[in-house]
């Protein structure tokens, strides 16, 4: 995958999609496999922004059984199948406990109906799936099982637990980036790094973008016979100054920690943690609420905590009040093993829409449906769709539906979808388990398991390509200092093969150096020398990439 600009502005493309995030990130997988020439630019890094910002739960949709929405359901569960399928080395089953209370709503007679509901419903979610990837059946567990599973918990209203199985990402940055380098490959043009500072309008109508390359200064312009606008909480920045009485999108944050500690070895779990609002009149208002709790890695990931945002979304940082506030919830969950402020290694904020704040609770409501908005219609502008996801797993199914709609207003018909059975980069896996024990018996005798391991699950079928281009240096099979598995090797790879300009690309979202947390100033001066040696950085410029990946890691007061 090469950043090539010419290839984006010296041609007319079908489709210029604004937004590598996961939205943008499966449309291009989608709609270069119907046949469309396709662009895709992002303002910073792929999967950045609001996509790098999650649980890693692929949900199968079971707390839409509270409102009975069983077409949002069905449609989470087809999901949650195809990226099993499509990217089996990034997306594993996972199972989950709920403990249960008493014996009304949140009582085991009627959490178990819940589970009983959700395997009904889901009555295909196996179908054409590895075995060894299959979801089972649910199940009640006793409350010895359940205090076992989850420690910590106060268990003295415990009555028992649920236990389910959704799925997890082992790596959502590089899940977004698989579609990404999967679109590329089937011909779509893409580059990081280019902004779209205005819309070209003409005779009322979309037909590209002025953009500067950020990596420059270079101005270009990228023309395109139909735009999709898939920058989440920058919808409204790229159509500033075009539609005059633009529909605001209301934001509000979410935010996850990351626990230097494996608190769930066997599965993930939702507790009960107490919360304090205001609500909109002023009042205080005490509750309880789920808290998801999520194994990942040595790590355990918990969340969410959502507050409603009205600033310039660039603005956004976490703050050290935001953190003791959720740490306090999630404390209040776990009286018999409190987590400790240092244990916080990482935290994760990104931004979903809101429709406002409940005026009861305080707490914010979030949109429940994605939003395609054809501005034809609602704005008399066309050339030009916007699209507002509201979750990572279902994606790609918004994706198909946005591009049937390109192919609609280019009066084309929309070819057959193939984006979900096509397997992405790396996913050429027949059952995983063997596929593991292979590469463990096929690796150089002087990598241990977890190396392997870990290149296999970050880069599945690919990770051949990784050791073989490793064994081609001297130093390229060395692991970078700081780190118990990264290769040398995989920082060429990420700036050779997959666009990585820039340190946090590559301690952020290419590999795992840095994702749960500071690897270290160590791990971060290795990888700034492979990449200033590599792309001709002067002295400057790695002291300034050094200094920004640092500032990432520290609060706001």
């Amino acid at each position: 995958m090469k950043r090539n600009l010419d290839q984006l502005a010296n041609y007319e493309h079908d489709l210029l999609i604004i937004g590598g995030g996961i939205y943008g990130a499966t449309m291009a997988w989608d709609a270069v496999l119907k046949g469309l020439s396709v662009a895709l630019v992002e303002r910073g890094d792929f999967g950045e922004a609001t996509s790098a910002n999650s649980l890693k739960i692929v949900h199968g949709g079971l707390r839409y059984l509270q409102t009975l929405d069983v077409e949002r359901m069905r449609e989470s569960i087809r999901e949650r199948r195809v990226l099993l399928n499509i990217a089996p080395h990034l997306v594993h089953p996972l199972q989950c406990v709920m403990p249960t209370y008493g014996h009304l709503m949140k009582g085991r007679e009627l959490m178990f109906a819940g589970v009983l509901m959700n395997d009904i419903i889901s009555f295909d979610r196996n179908r054409f799936v590895d075995p060894e990837k299959s979801i089972p059946r649910g199940r009640i567990i006793s409350k010895k099982e359940c205090l076992q599973l989850v420690p910590g918990i106060d268990g003295k209203r415990v009555t028992g637990g649920v236990l389910w199985t959704d799925a997890q990402m082992y790596n959502s940055e590089r899940l977004t980036l698989a579609f990404i380098l999967s679109a590329v490959r089937e011909g779509a043009v893409v580059a990081n790094y280019v902004e779209a500072n205005e819309l070209l309008k003409r005779n009322g109508y979309i037909q590209g973008i002025k953009a500067i390359d950020r990596l420059t200064g270079n101005d270009l312009e990228i023309r395109a016979k139909c735009v999709v606008n898939a920058t989440g909480a920058w919808v409204d920045e790229v159509l500033k100054g075009t539609i005059h009485d633009n529909e605001r999108l209301n934001l509000s944050t979410a935010m996850n920690l990351v626990i230097r500690r494996n608190m769930l070895k066997e599965c993930a779990a939702g507790v009960l943690g107490k919360f304090e609002n205001t609500t909109p009149d002023g009042t205080i208002y005490q509750g309880s609420r789920v808290l998801f709790m999520t194994p990942w890695r040595e790590f355990t990931i918990i969340g969410t905590f959502h507050r409603p945002y009205h600033g310039n979304p660039d603005k956004m940082k976490v703050t050290e009040t935001e953190i003791e506030e959720l740490l306090k919830e999630i404390n209040s969950a776990l009286p018999e093993d409190p987590i400790k402020r240092e244990e916080v290694s990482f935290f994760h904020k990104g931004f979903l829409a809101m429709d406002g704040i409940h005026p009861k609770t305080g707490e914010v409501m979030l949109t429940k449906h994605y939003k395609i908005r054809d501005h034809s219609k609602e704005d008399g502008l066309d050339g030009i769709i916007s699209v507002v996801g509201v979750k990572y797993t279902t994606a790609r199914d918004v994706a198909e539906k946005t591009v049937n709609l390109v192919f609609k207003k280019l009066g084309r018909k929309s070819p057959k979808c193939r984006s979900h059975e096509m397997v992405l980069v790396g996913g050429r896996i027949q059952g995983f388990d063997d596929f593991l024990s292979q590469a463990f018996a096929q690796s150089p005798k002087d990598l241990d398991d977890s190396v392997i391991r870990h290149l296999v699950y970050n880069y599945g079928s690919q990770y051949p390509r990784i050791l073989a281009d490793g064994e081609k240096d001297p130093n390229g099979l060395k692991i970078i200092s700081g780190s118990k598995e990264v290769l040398r090797t995989e920082i060429l790879h990420c700036i050779r093969e997959e666009m990585a300009r820039k340190l946090s690309d590559v301690v952020l979202r290419r590999t795992d150096l840095g994702s749960g947390g500071h690897p270290g100033e160590k791990s971060l001066k290795s990888v700034a020398s492979i990449m200033a040696r590599e792309l001709g950085w002067d002295k400057n410029r790695l002291r300034n990439e050094l200094m920004e990946l640092n500032a990432f890691y520290v609060l706001a007061d």
